[in-house]
């Protein structure tokens, strides 16, 4: 996980809890803690949608290395 991912991430949490922390225990209305909530939940897509990007780069990056490796063996036997 990446700096920034994490950063995103408890953010993320940090909204949610406040969030609870004003519904539930101090009784203030929805309409004003709505907020924490929708910044909560964006940064929880935002912290998905990077992660997922991240996961295909690796994956599209190691199959370039499994496709480079019988190149170089391959080569190696046209030497001989």
């Amino acid at each position: 996980m990446k700096l920034i991912e994490s950063i995103i991430l408890f953010a993320s949490l940090a909204f949610l809890i406040m969030f609870v922390d004003q519904a539930l225990y101090k009784k203030v209305p929805l309409s004003d803690s709505y907020f924490f909530l929708m910044f909560s939940l964006a940064g929880f897509l935002f912290y998905t949608y990077r992660r997922g990007l991240r996961k295909i780069k690796e994956k599209k990056e190691a199959e370039a290395r499994k496709e480079e490796k019988p190149k170089k063996i391959e080569q190696r036997l046209k030497k001989k």
